[in-house]
């Protein structure tokens, strides 16, 4: 029966789809990706490289210089979606730091593609500085995605019907397919204006937004004055950025149809998903306007293009990143190594950026031949290409080690790097792509802090994903092969030719041996023994664990003594995380237990775990203060609830605000009620075992498990035992996590007999609280009241809504707002508790399959009103 009904809930289908999602995405950009390629390959196969080079040397420079002034422009209209965007969001933020936003979010963005998250996670890390909070970052970067994405189909609109003709001949449409497509963009826009009208609140968040009922939700929008204001940002930023490459044309169209073009082909690049559009963008624009400008100019203003408004922008945008975190880190040396930011990520890009480099300069011709030829032998020469092609594979897979802060990763790096460089001088004297390779490495070693992590290489987890976008960048680079070389007959004397001047055996060895070495990478990396997902704990690693624990801060981690969770222990054995697997979660229960200072690489190697297995990385019950480590491996954090703690330092029976305490506490006394400790392994067992089996009984349940403890005498031993006694005999016990720190102790494992005094509960707390007051605790822990603390205010996460309505409406269910009163009588503060999941459906199937997890089963869910 419980499988039954598991199948035909919803979260079956969530389940399905966010398991495929990748790999439906996967294939489709890789198809695009691909028919982008063919395309291209049918546009340009009747010109040469001759031809290349002749529209290269034909480019006026005044010509470049305009395309440059022209990206400026764009880029300064982008530093004013960035004014429009805080604006929108209600915050204000210094003119630099904006600047230092726009310019680096927009370049990455740009570059990387899928802008919201690339270029939300360097507004993140700048952002977060100046106080601002995750929704703050999230409302900007959709603001700007939304506003570019809502206004280019309006502009192209508009164009295509300024000049009818030329759209006609430019997009290969009738003048009745034009018109008709036209007005079903105008009509969707007027029933979104009229829709947005009539169901507009009268609630303004801020001056610059105003708040829209869409069905049952509520949508936060511009205001009429800052949607105007965006829309004319946004016509001059398509206008500079399409200048960019119109002043590269030599045979200079329609402007207004142009621009239209342009936006059509910006457009399909960004639906592709595909990093920076690269094929797509091409293919569109060398369709719509080669036959009226020419193959060969227009190929080479789209290369300079690309290098213009792309590639230099992430030069500048990467140094002002470096050189913000290096400021950070010189003017804060009290900071962790491990908080280290955007650094590591940064520096990932940019020894992808230097692999892709390698790779293709083996296509390139080289300088000086004549000194070359003369100072260095041929073979060396032609070994040097080939050794440079397969340090460029290398640098793209190292990439992915460096992203995991891994330090094996960066040192292979830099001695690749370095050697590199070297090679670059020994192919040709390119001292401009070995000065390149230097600077990399030189940046490297100037991060050494930001690469902590004292793990193997073997430990990266790639992806199918990884892989496809290294064998996508070969596929990228044999087409150029093929295009620049296609005059030359295949021989296949070809690939042991040794010629200096023989370019072609060189790009067709450096192609092979690039894909033979990646192929290589991948089949090990799928052979390779997978680690296990789920082992049971051994009577030794319980006892490592358990004085990691007693070691620690962390009185939680004595969970672990139930065996019924893995654990995943750091190298050095000092700390630990304790986990479990439902459907596709691998859920982690707390922080890392024990030392600090490994707490960040063991997240990774969490995260590591769950990537080889191709399982969702979740953290349940984690702290606020450890957040960002879990931002870090890419999670966000969704509010679970809030722990009540009590501050014995402050708490004070005799005072006036806890004389109900104070009552409850003499008047249990008085009535016979006893408190009794038992040190570990001296507890009646027998006796507890009635309790238990009376209240499970009861209450028509089962034992829990999984942040939960259950009754056994092998768990129950590890424990000190607490118990009310009545009239001579145990009415009720709980165990008790303590450590050797003296700083915090809570409660597990809570078992009452039916037929009880009134108070009993309210005398055990009161106990318990003056017992470690008493020892010289810090804090007493009475545990997590879930989905408290969430709000139901406008513009609050749509889950955390949903669990604010639950925590009011559900006491059919369960009795949240009873709990929280009770455990208010004692508790003098309250902190945030947090799950750490990956974005998108994630959250949702991820508390579902914790909540199975600790329930074990649909049937271990029932209503329960008591607290």
């Amino acid at each position: 029966m419980k499988t039954l009904v598991r199948n035909v809930l919803p979260w079956q289908f969530i389940e399905r789809f966010t398991r495929y999602r990748q790999c439906f995405a996967l294939l489709l950009g890789l198809s695009i990706f691909f028919i982008a390629l063919m395309i291209c390959w049918n546009l340009l196969k009747e010109i040469n490289l001759r031809d290349l080079k002749q529209a290269f040397r034909d480019l006026p420079i005044n010509a470049i210089l305009f395309s440059c002034l022209s990206a400026l422009g764009s880029y300064f209209m982008l530093i004013c979606y960035e004014w429009s965007a805080a604006r929108y969001a209600g915050v204000k933020l210094k003119p630099s730091i904006l600047i230092l936003g726009a310019i680096c979010a927009s370049a990455i963005g740009n570059a990387i593609g899928l802008s919201v998250l690339s270029g939300g996670a360097v507004r993140c890390r700048l952002y977060f500085k100046q106080g601002l909070t995750a929704i703050d970052v999230a409302r900007m970067s959709l603001f700007v995605t939304l506003s570019l994405g809502c206004s280019l189909p309006l502009f192209a609109t508009i164009a295509a019907l300024i000049h009818t003709q030329q759209t006609i001949l430019a997009l290969h449409m009738s003048k009745n397919g034009i018109w008709l497509t036209a007005i079903s963009i105008f009509c969707v826009y007027a029933l979104v204006f009229v829709f947005l009208y009539r169901h507009q609140l009268p609630e303004k968040p801020n001056k610059d937004t105003r708040l829209f009922q869409l069905f049952r939700w509520t949508i936060r929008l511009p205001s009429m004055r800052l949607a105007s204001c965006q829309l004319i940002i946004t016509l001059f930023d398509a206008i500079l950025a399409g200048a960019i490459l119109y002043f590269l044309l030599p045979t200079q169209p329609n402007f207004i149809t142009f621009i239209m073009v342009y936006i059509l082909a910006l457009v399909a690049g960004v639906l592709s998903h595909i990093p920076g559009g690269v094929g797509v963008f091409e293919a569109i624009m060398l369709a719509a306007l080669s036959s009226e400008i020419g193959t060969a100019p227009l190929t080479v203003a789209l290369v300079i293009y690309r290098i213009i408004y792309i590639l230099i922008p992430l030069i500048p945008a990467g140094i002002l990143l470096l050189v913000n975190e290096g400021k950070h880190y010189l003017t804060a040396p009290q900071v962790k190594e491990t908080e280290t930011g955007i650094a590591a990520l940064v520096m990932a890009s940019t020894v992808f950026f230097a692999g892709v480099v390698m790779m293709f300069s083996s296509v390139l011709p080289g300088f000086n031949h004549d000194l070359v030829n003369t100072l260095i032998p041929k073979k060396v020469i032609n070994i040097a290409h080939l050794i440079a092609s397969l340090i460029g594979i290398l640098c793209l897979l190292l990439a992915m080690g460096l992203r995991r802060r891994l330090f094996s990763a960066w040192w292979g790096a830099v001695i690749l790097l370095l050697i590199g460089s070297v090679l670059s001088l020994l192919r040709g004297l390119h001292w401009i792509e070995a000065t390149v390779l230097l600077s990399i490495a030189i940046l490297l070693i100037n991060f050494r802090h930001s690469f902590y992590r004292k793990s193997r290489l073997i430990i990266i987890p790639f992806s199918f994903k990884f892989f496809a976008i290294c064998f996508g960048m070969i596929a990228l680079f044999v087409w150029v092969i093929l295009f620049i070389y296609q005059d030359v007959p295949y021989s296949h004397a070809l690939w042991w030719q040794f010629e200096l001047d023989s370019k072609v055996p060189r790009a067709l060895r450096a192609a092979l041996g690039s894909f033979i070495l990646l192929s290589c990478v991948m089949l090990f990396w799928i052979f390779r023994p997978a680690l296990p997902i789920l082992t049971k704990p051994n009577k030794a690693q319980l006892s490592k664990a358990y004085q990691i624990m007693l070691d620690s801060k962390q009185p939680e981690g004595g969970l672990a003594m139930t065996g019924d969770k893995s654990l995943l222990f750091n190298e050095a054995e000092t700390s630990f995380i304790m986990y479990a697997r439902r459907g596709r979660s691998m859920i982690a229960l707390y922080d890392p237990i024990g030392d600090n200072a490994d707490r960040a690489d063991l997240i990774w190697a969490f995260r590591d775990l769950c990537d080889q297995h191709n399982l969702r990385p979740v953290f349940y019950q984690v702290k606020a203060a450890n957040l960002p480590f879990y931002m870090d491996i890419g999670l966000h954090a969704v509010k679970l609830g809030e722990e009540a703690l009590v501050n014995l330092k402050i708490f004070d029976l005799a005072s006036k605000d806890y004389k109900d305490l104070r009552y409850t506490w003499n008047r249990g006394q008085r009535d016979g009620l006893s408190l009794k400790f038992y040190p570990p392994g001296t507890a009646p067992i027998n006796e507890l075992k009635a309790v238990s089996d009376a209240w499970l009984k009861n209450k028509h349940s089962k034992e829990k498990g999984f942040s939960l403890g259950s009754f056994s005498k092998q768990y129950l031993d590890n424990f000190t035992i607490a118990a009310i006694t009545y009239e001579d005999r145990i009415i009720a016990f709980v165990n008790l996590l303590e450590t050797k720190q003296n700083h915090s102790a809570s409660i597990d494992l809570m078992r009452v007999e039916q037929d009880i005094p009134k108070l009993t509960m309210e005398f055990l707390m009161v106990g318990l609280i003056l017992h470690y007051q008493e020892k010289g605790y810090k804090y007493f822990s009475l545990g997590m009241v879930p989905l408290a603390g969430m709000q139901r205010r406008r513009g609050a996460p749509m889950i955390q809504r949903l669990g604010a309505l639950v925590f009011r409406r559900g006491g059919r269910f369960y009795n949240f707002q009873g709990l929280r009163r009770f455990k208010e009588k004692f508790a003098t503060h309250w902190e945030p508790r947090y799950m750490a999941v990956p974005a998108g459906l994630d959250p949702l199937v991820a508390i579902i399959d914790t909540t199975m997890l600790i329930s074990g089963g649909i049937t271990g869910l029932k209503k329960n009103k008591n607290p």
